[in-house]
């Protein structure tokens, strides 16, 4: 992949080509979710994408950006587009107002109850926050209200592979995948960000007087996302693999 920033990728920021940990994340997390995957682990060669501004009023993302299917043909079903890459933190760091932010791992640790002295679980949260640094993936606009589409083109999806010299540990990625009817030619590639995130949304709206309609348009930051569920939230994207590759 291109260390060098796609045509359109806001200036203010940084473009990634492997994710940026917090030095709050431990080591394991770090070595699962920041290592760099070596070009011959990449489930297929990179589809061509793009970066485009939307024109159409209709858009909910109207005037912001979208990220878009630039090559000649439909990209297939099941094909990887891109990875989601970001700031890896903790769940402490997790920004809530962010559009951009959303769970890569949700794991169950012991931890010392001060009042007891006892180890209680505990669901630790991973997240990866795309809002000061990314890579295309970060335009990926929410399909509910996009003219001409009744369903998501693309979804959410983790993929793994073996980081060399490990014995064998993996490595994992959020990545955008090809839906089930792939991506038209020319198209944006759309998902869903989940019920869930626009019903939070509209609550967030309510509380700053206003409307449901405006909540749904508004939202979006550098460079023109409407939203993404934030790891407060606690929303998790699909996984191709239910076991942690922290063990």
């Amino acid at each position: 992949m291109t260390s060098t920033a796609p045509p359109h990728f806001p200036p203010t920021v940084q473009y990634l080509t492997t994710p940026s940990p917090s030095p709050l994340v431990s080591p394991a997390q770090k070595l699962a979710f920041c290592s760099p995957c070596p070009p011959s682990s990449l489930p297929n060669p990179l589809p061509r994408v793009s970066i485009r501004k939307i024109d159409d009023p209709r858009h909910p993302a109207h005037g912001q950006s979208g990220l878009f299917n630039a090559s000649n043909k439909p990209i297939p079903r099941g094909t990887w587009i891109r990875d989601y890459l970001g700031f890896v933190h903790t769940e402490a760091e997790a920004d809530p107002l962010s559009d951009y932010d959303l769970s890569l791992e949700r794991m169950v640790v012991k931890e010392v109850d001060p009042e007891t002295g006892k180890l209680v679980p505990r669901v630790q949260v991973i997240g990866c926050d795309a809002t000061k640094m990314g890579n295309e993936a970060r335009f990926v606009n929410d399909y509910r209200g996009v003219p001409g589409f009744q369903r998501p083109n693309a979804v959410f999806e983790t993929r793994e592979w073996e980081i060399p010299g490990t014995g064998g540990k993996k490595g994992v990625r959020m990545a955008v995948w090809a839906g089930p009817h792939g991506v038209e030619k020319g198209a944006e590639i759309c998902v869903s960000y989940g019920r869930g995130f626009w019903e939070k949304r509209r609550e967030e709206a309510v509380k700053a007087g206003v409307s449901h309609a405006k909540a749904n348009a508004h939202g979006a930051s550098a460079g023109g996302k409407v939203g993404k569920a934030a790891v407060g939230r606690q929303r998790r994207a699909r996984r191709t693999q239910p076991k942690s590759p922290l063990g």
